[in-house]
């Protein structure tokens, strides 16, 4: 496996090799506040094994990342949407065979039956390449299982540029569905080519968002991979000018999690925050809005009260603040008609 692939797989298992290594009890400190958390993974059996073929270290035993119950109690939140990431069998850095599509089946598969069990509490978000041939009729079998249910995208993984011309006809058309069954997007925007960035956000607004109908986006990561960096305030600068020159179609519900931005701790190809880079990152929050901002864990990366902890205590989060972030319920809440 060449450096490119190692660092790719490193990006892609970020949220799962550095869960802090503590005691239950110590993890299920919630506070007196009703949580939702917009970003929480889930995998299967099938697919940690693959991972673990790969010679990939996972620092916990497999029912932290794949019993829907564990994940429930160790994240201890009220909702959560459970993101599912059948899409890395697209990708040929990590899956070399001929049954991709039958593999994201069955992981779809898996995280909709999962999620059954706690219909009212868990929104399943079953995952989609949108580069491949296969890609809408996943979309349009995973609807017929649950048309409750949302999409992640990960344009990392898949290898996504709009700046290409057949990729943005192939995201429209997935974006198009997606807004006419009101499926709601989580997208892993940051592509991580070098030039990502204004250009990106412009031809997503411009050409994907603008003539669509409502349609409920959040945007993981602030629209980066991880961390804060000189891309994170890219991308944060470049909405917020688009939005202050009302280049944001009004008719979309549009959020941006902060899942996995406010690092207190070191992950997999990404550092921690140094003190001044969480006063810094605080400014940031404040020129997008906090009702513009989602609460999400990134879990295993995080559970609820730890990550609510870096917001209130290395992030300087008011009370108030911070229940703003939390005040977005993406599992009821429908786009604008």
């Amino acid at each position: 496996m060449n450096k490119h692939q190692l660092y790719f797989l490193a990006i892609l298992f970020l949220c799962f090799s550095c869960l802090s290594n503590k005691k239950e009890s110590e993890v299920n400190n919630k506070p007196n506040l009703e949580i939702y958390d917009n970003h929480v993974h889930i995998m299967s059996p099938e697919l940690i094994k693959d991972w673990k073929d790969l010679g990939i270290p996972f620092s916990k035993p497999d029912y932290y990342y794949s019993n829907i119950d564990s994940i429930l109690n160790i994240n201890n939140t009220d909702y959560i949407n459970l993101v599912g990431m059948g899409y890395v069998y697209g990708s040929p850095e990590f899956y070399q065979g001929n049954e991709e599509y039958e593999k994201l089946k069955q992981e779809n598969n898996y995280l909709f039956k999962v999620s059954s069990k706690y219909k009212e509490n868990v929104k399943p978000f079953f995952a989609i390449d949108p580069l491949k041939a296969y890609a809408v009729e996943e979309l349009q079998r995973c609807l017929q299982i649950n048309k409750n249910s949302g999409l992640k995208l990960h344009f990392s993984s898949s290898q996504v540029y709009l700046t290409e011309p057949e990729h943005l006809k192939k995201v429209k058309s997935i974006f198009a569905i997606a807004s006419e069954n009101n499926l709601p997007i989580l997208l892993h925007f940051d592509n991580w080519h070098p030039k990502f960035g204004k250009d990106d956000i412009e031809i997503l607004v411009d050409s994907i968002l603008t003539n669509l109908k409502p349609i409920h986006l959040t945007i993981a990561h602030f629209g980066t991979s991880g961390g804060f960096n000189q891309k994170t305030k890219n991308v944060v600068n470049t909405f917020a000018e688009l939005y202050e020159k009302d280049r944001i179609p009004e008719q979309h519900k549009i959020l941006f999690d902060i899942s996995a931005v406010a690092l207190g701790k070191d992950s997999d190809g990404v550092s921690k925050l140094t003190e001044k880079a969480f006063i810094e990152l605080k400014s940031f929050l404040d020129k997008l809005g906090y009702e513009k901002i989602a609460f999400g864990t990134d879990y295993p990366l995080y559970n609820a009260s730890d990550y609510l902890q870096v917001l209130e205590n290395k992030l300087g989060l008011s009370k108030s603040e911070i229940n703003m972030i939390l005040d977005k319920k993406t599992n009821t809440e429908k786009a604008p008609q």
